[in-house]
């Protein structure tokens, strides 16, 4: 039997991580949680996950913030990361950020190791994006 991957969901909301948790949960993933981005930053490093769910709009670090350390570091920079949000290309970020939303708007895929997915997400969209982030056939979301 093979390892269950791991996705670490780095958000600041404990309903959503919760509710993330018992979501990939029951699809046989094993999920890590971090409240913020210094902690996911920490938890991806240690952990070495498999993925990473990945809020924008957080107090403290950022999610583009995090997202730029995580590819900055050489342990960390393979990661996949799924950015979920509620944000459009109208609210204010920098401009890293809006040209990484602006891209990426009505779920545009961009590359291999990065995706954008809005809130409110579908679960079936969620499941599918995070198979195709683990280079993971087409199963049944």
């Amino acid at each position: 039997m093979s390892e269950l991957k791991k996705i670490l969901v780095v958000d600041d909301e404990a309903d959503v991580r919760l509710i993330l948790k018992k979501r990939l949960s029951a699809h046989k993933f094993q999920v890590l949680e971090a409240p913020d981005g210094m902690s996911g930053i920490a938890v991806a490093k240690e952990e070495r996950p498999d993925l990473i769910l990945l809020d924008i709009m957080m107090p403290g670090k950022d999610g583009i913030e995090t997202f730029h350390a995580l590819k900055g570091d050489p342990d960390t920079k393979e990661i996949p990361v799924i950015f979920l949000t509620g944000l459009s290309p109208d609210d204010q970020l920098s401009d890293q950020g809006l040209e990484l939303i602006a891209a990426t708007k009505h779920n545009l895929k961009l590359n291999q190791r990065y995706a954008i997915l809005g809130k409110p997400y579908d679960p079936r969209e969620l499941i599918h994006e995070v198979r195709r982030a683990l280079g993971e056939g087409e199963e049944n979301p």
